[in-house]
């Protein structure tokens, strides 16, 4: 199995797995050229060497990627890259299966629901002579917005090739053991009624969560549907009577799939509206295959004597011919059992549909109208156009409904109609609109709930947002263009956060105060002046701005500026008596820069030690500014 991270055909990423089946595994995939996320179904390894396998499998994936049908599921691409994969679109509604595997059924109306759109989805297929032969609940697949899409159509077709005998045995029909049709079971020739057959053994599970005919071995599982039909318990209600006709062991007597969904239509009349589907996300979808289904499912275990072909069982160390024998022993008993008992049911049934055509001839077909109000108006005209009624559609605004809900019907549901006559919807636009206060900038938050609540509107989502013009706290802007809202609807805000922090401007020291200043107020902040002595920048020039440049404020914030009020005078010190070079020391120290020798002579190479100061100027004690010269008279000592 490949390793969640690899990449396939150059461009799809493999993530985490969210199904397993028969046939392969699939997972969550970024295709990476289109920015998108995808399906990727990767089958078993040992298919690939097969080229007669690759090339069905990409007949098979071309020919279905051609079926535009909104129920069925979409394939993008498909390619062998270590491994033949599949490319589809992603649903992230999970499957049936995934639904009872939660522990959860569908109610009889949802289920009905979900079976109209599976004949839809089939009828499309088998009109363009496409049999899917391995429709089970794993493969009926659910969007966000709870439409069924079936999934894997054409690829139990591919796998009956040389390259699926390789791993399963070779001889019969591949398909899922626990739904495979009767015919299926025995290795007739399949037309699309096998797949109505395996869709009743779903509606059955979806609505029991028990699934009939399952044994503890493969062949004891196919053998127990031979010359059977599906048993309907009373729990699928209305249903039961159409689910019969789908699960009925003589495919002769079992309906299309445009049949089927007609039946459906007719009991919907009698149902009540159904609830959201209980949808839980994609998760393992497959379901734990039986003893011998290997990793695909089960093949035929019954082959038609005409085809020559043997049975097979994985499970059992049988020969060809003891198998065949085994399973022939197997089937006489039940078949001379229920010859009779057919016989009797289809005299009952003869009498009875015999006499409903005597009392139907010359009587108008009537069907009953389905409950719709609270449904989407779209939703019910569609079905009510499907049975055969023209709609005319009004329209209402009531407080407390949806815009596109069925406010009410007539005639009322329930009444009966021939086809072609009218019936009328009406058809909410919604709560009344209310007008939105266009006054709402620059007023506090709360100011603005009050005058929103006067309106008839609720406060949304508040958020905030920098804004150099409004100040803190105060609506910047309303998040809608309608001037009008359903009443009761959540209007959001933006409140402003204040504008943006400022940065203290660099290279301000030594600039004039005043431009200094200019440009502090031209960043909406507020200078603060003072003075200090500073014998490094010229008096009248700014000496420090606190704080310093780089740093990041906020609007408003006082900036203090220092103006250079120059050197400060200091105390010319005592260096009579001193030596040359101890007197420079302790001018320099106090700040004089400026001094003048007198007595050095015309020595070149001098010990500023051997000479001794014995007068100043300026004398000491005096307070002169760093900048004065003081001159030095010295003796040798």
């Amino acid at each position: 199995m490949p390793v969640p991270g690899r990449m396939l055909g150059g461009r799809y990423r493999l993530n985490g797995v969210i199904g397993t089946g028969g046939s392969g595994t699939v997972y969550l995939a970024d295709d990476l050229s289109l920015g998108r996320q995808v399906a990727v179904k990767v089958l078993h390894s040992s298919l690939v060497g097969d080229e007669a396998f690759v090339e069905r499998f990409r007949t098979e994936a071309r020919l279905v990627a051609s079926m535009a049908d909104p129920h069925v599921v979409a394939i993008y691409d498909w390619g062998v890259d270590g491994q033949a994969f599949l490319v589809t679109e992603y649903l992230g509604g999970g499957s049936l299966r995934s639904i009872l595997s939660s522990g959860r059924t569908l109610a009889p109306s949802q289920m009905l629901m979900v079976a109209l759109e599976a004949c839809r989805a089939l009828d499309h297929a088998h009109r363009q002579g496409i049999v899917h032969r391995d429709v089970k609940p794993a493969n009926l697949l659910f969007g966000q917005d709870a439409r069924l899409r079936i999934a894997d159509f054409g690829l139990a077709d591919a796998l009956t090739g040389a390259a699926s005998q390789k791993i399963f045995g070779g001889g019969g029909v591949i398909g899922t053991a626990r739904y495979s049709s009767p015919e299926q079971a025995q290795g007739h020739p399949l037309d699309g009624r096998s797949d109505i057959y395996a869709l009743a053994l779903c509606m059955v599970e979806g609505v029991t969560g028990h699934l009939p005919f399952v044994s503890d071995t493969i062949a004891d599982t196919l053998a127990a549907r031979i010359g059977k039909d599906v048993p309907i318990p009373d729990t699928l209600g209305p249903l039961v009577p159409v689910v019969a006709s789908a699960g009925t062991a003589d495919v002769e007597n079992r309906p299309t799939a445009r049949e089927l969904g007609r039946l459906l239509l007719d009991v919907a009349g009698r149902m009540s509206r159904p609830e959201p589907l209980p949808l839980v996300g994609p998760g393992e979808v497959g379901a734990d295959p039986m003893p011998g289904e290997a990793e695909h499912g089960a093949q035929s275990v019954f082959a038609d004597s005409s085809q020559k072909t043997v049975a097979h069982s994985p499970i059992r160390s049988q020969t060809p011919a003891a198998a065949s024998s085994s399973a022939q022993n197997l089937l006489r008993p039940r078949r001379r059992r229920w010859r009779g008992v057919l016989l009797a049911v289809g005299l009952v049934v003869g009498v009875v549909v015999g006499g409903s055509l005597l009392l139907s001839a010359g009587r108008t077909t009537t069907r009953a109208i389905p409950s719709l109000v609270n449904t989407s108006g779209d939703s019910a005209r569609s079905l009510l156009i499907e049975l055969g009624w023209l709609v005319e559609e009004r329209y209402d605004r009531r407080d407390g409904s949806v815009e596109g809900q069925v406010l009410s019907m007539e005639p009322a549901a329930g009444t009966r109609l021939e086809a072609g006559e009218a019936v009328a919807l009406v058809v909410s636009l919604g709560p009344a609109r209310l007008p939105v206060p266009v006054d709402l900038i620059g007023m506090s938050l709360e100011e603005a709930i009050r005058r929103l609540d006067n309106a008839g509107l609720t406060l949304g989502t508040v958020t905030s947002d920098k804004n150099e013009d409004i100040l803190v706290g105060l609506v910047i802007s309303v998040a809608t263009v309608d001037a009008t809202l359903p009443q009761g609807t959540a209007v959001d805000l933006v409140v402003s956060g204040g504008p943006l922090p400022r940065v203290v401007p660099e290279g301000l020291v030594g600039q004039m105060p005043a431009d200094v200043v200019a440009e502090l107020i031209a960043l909406r902040l507020a200078p603060t002046m003072g003075e200090e002595y500073d014998e490094w920048v010229a008096s009248g020039r700014v000496s420090r701005v606190e704080p310093g440049g780089g740093t990041r404020i906020e609007v408003g914030d006082d900036v203090r500026v220092v103006v250079s009020l120059g050197a400060e005078p200091r105390e010319v010190p005592s260096i009579e008596g001193l030596s040359l070079l101890a007197a420079e020391g302790r001018l320099a120290a106090s700040g004089f820069r400026s001094v003048v020798v007198e007595g050095l002579g015309d020595v070149e190479d001098i010990d500023r030690m051997a000479f001794i100061v014995t007068s100043q100027t300026p004398t000491a004690g005096r307070r002169e500014m760093p900048s004065t010269t003081l001159t030095l008279v010295v003796r040798p000592g």
